[in-house]
C-alpha cells in the first residue's frame, strides 16, 4: 500500500516543529528548559508594569539581542487601533486591550523584554503607560535568546531580514558559537571551502557538520544558498524598510542596494513598488543610473614614445602576410626609413 502523501498543513506543522527541535543536544536542552518555564507557576502570573521600566535584553557580553522588525508602520498602527478598541470596553488582559502578555525576565534588577516588542510599541502609540507582562526569574542569556529566536522563526510573516538574523541566532545557539559575527564568518569560510579556496581543520569540519544538520532541520536553506542571503544584512536602511513593509522582494533589494545615492534608491524603490517590473528590468534600470553617475574619464594623453608603441602594436606579421605585393613593398620601404630614424634616436639613449 502506497504511503499517504502529507497535506500542506501537515507539512507546515512538520516545518515549524523542526525549527524548535534542532538536532543539537544544546538545543534539545534549551527546549526542555523552555517547556519547564512555560509550565511554571510564574509563567501563569500576569501583572501590569510601567512600560518605561521595560528594557532591552542585554547579554553578559554587553551585546543586545536582535529585535524582530517585521511590523511596518501601518501594521503597528492597525495593531494599536485594535488594542485601543478592546481597551475601551475594558477587554483584553487586565483591561488593557492586549490579548497576549509580553514576556520579560528579571536580570540584575532590570526588567528585560524577551518578546512582545510590537505589543509594547502599540501601547505607547495609544499613550498607555502600563503593559501586561509575565516576569520570569533566573532565565539565562542562552534560554532568553532561544525563546525569542523560536518565536521569531515560527512566524509566518517574517521578512527576509529578520528571517536571516533569526536563523543565524538559532545556529549560534544550536552550535555554540561565541557571537553572531562568528557564525557569519564561519558560513563564508564554508563557502570558500566548498569552492576549494580554503581547507577546514578537524574542529571546523565537525562544526561544519553541525551547522549543516541544523540547516537540514530548518529546511529553508542549505549552507551555500544561505551565504547569498547574508547580503540582506548590509542593505541600505531605505531598502530594509521596504523589505519590512513587504513592498519589494529580497532579490530586488540586493539589486537596488548597488545604488549609492539616496535619491536614486528612493526613485528606484518607488518604481519597483508601483510597477510589475521584473528583476531583469530593475537591474537594467540600476545599471543605467550607475552609468549616468559614473564620472566621464578624460582620454589619457600619450607622449610620443607611448604613441609610437601603440602604433607599432597594430603592425603584426599576420596582417603583413595578407597584404598585396605592392602594399608589402610600400611597407618594406617605409620600415627601412623608420629603422634608420630609430637608429639615430636609439643612439641618444646610450
Amino acid at each position: 500500500m502506497a504511503k499517504k502523501k502529507p497535506t500542506k498543513d501537515e507539512l507546515k506543522k512538520q516545518k515549524l516543529s523542526s525549527i524548535d527541535l534542532a538536532i543539537q543536544t544544546n538545543t534539545e536542552k534549551l527546549n526542555e528548559e523552555k517547556k519547564e518555564v512555560e509550565s511554571s507557576a510564574e509563567f501563569a502570573k500576569i501583572e501590569l508594569v510601567p512600560i518605561d521600566d521595560i528594557k532591552e535584553l542585554k547579554l553578559e557580553n554587553d551585546e543586545y539581542m536582535h529585535n524582530r522588525i517585521s511590523y511596518s508602520r501601518s501594521k503597528l498602527l492597525e495593531l494599536a487601533s485594535n488594542i485601543a478598541e478592546l481597551a475601551k470596553n475594558k477587554s483584553g488582559i487586565l483591561g488593557t486591550g492586549i490579548v497576549n502578555a509580553a514576556l520579560l525576565r528579571r536580570s540584575k534588577g532590570r526588567l528585560e523584554r524577551i518578546h512582545g516588542d510590537n505589543r509594547i510599541k502599540a501601547l505607547k502609540e495609544n499613550k498607555q503607560t502600563h503593559a501586561p507582562v509575565i516576569i520570569l526569574e533566573n532565565v539565562s542569556d542562552e534560554l532568553a535568546r532561544f525563546m525569542r529566536s523560536s518565536e521569531n522563526l515560527n512566524r509566518e510573516d517574517l521578512n527576509p531580514y529578520d528571517e536571516t538574523l533569526s536563523i543565524i541566532e538559532h545556529i549560534q545557539l544550536a552550535c555554540k558559537f561565541d557571537s553572531i559575527e562568528k557564525v557569519k564568518s564561519f558560513i563564508n569560510k564554508i563557502k570558500n571551502f566548498k569552492q576549494n579556496k580554503s581547507s577546514l581543520n578537524d574542529d571546523e569540519q565537525k562544526k561544519y557538520e553541525e551547522v549543516t544538520a541544523v540547516f537540514e532541520k530548518i529546511g529553508r536553506f542549505d549552507v551555500i544558498t544561505f551565504v547569498d542571503r547574508l547580503k540582506v544584512l548590509t542593505v541600505h536602511n531605505l531598502i530594509k524598510q521596504a523589505l519590512v513593509d513587504g513592498e519589494i522582494a529580497y532579490s530586488k533589494s540586493v539589486i537596488i542596494n548597488r545604488l549609492k545615492k539616496d535619491e536614486d534608491i528612493v526613485k528606484t524603490l518607488r518604481l519597483a513598488k508601483a510597477s510589475t517590473m521584473s528583476d531583469k528590468q530593475i537591474k537594467a534600470h540600476v545599471n543605467e543610473l550607475l552609468d549616468k553617475n559614473e564620472p566621464v574619464k578624460a582620454p589619457k594623453e600619450l607622449n610620443n614614445i607611448e604613441t609610437l608603441k601603440k602604433s607599432y602594436s597594430n603592425i603584426t606579421n599576420a596582417k603583413y602576410k595578407k597584404l598585396t605585393t605592392e602594399e608589402k613593398s610600400v611597407v618594406d620601404n617605409t620600415l627601412k626609413e623608420m629603422t634608420n630614424l630609430y637608429s639615430k634616436i636609439d643612439a641618444l639613449f646610450h
